[in-house]
């Protein structure tokens, strides 16, 4: 097994360590069509505050729904 790795969030480009789907990331809760609007806009993670607004909607696909 890989250790922490060092990464910075593709949103708000804040450093954090990622231990992979083990860790905060695999409990947060997103839905599956926030799953997708963060593949389809991110190329890597995303920090655990960043994640927790596309969790609680303050950013992703509700808060750009306004087409």
């Amino acid at each position: 097994m890989r250790g922490a790795v060092e990464k910075v969030c593709e949103y708000c480009r804040q450093p954090f360590q990622c231990v992979g789907y083990q860790c905060w990331c695999g409990t947060v809760g997103i839905t599956e069509q926030q799953m997708d609007w963060i593949a389809g806009q991110f190329k890597d993670c995303l920090c655990r505050i960043c994640l927790g607004k596309v969790a609680t909607g303050e950013l992703g696909p509700r808060s750009s729904s306004m087409m």
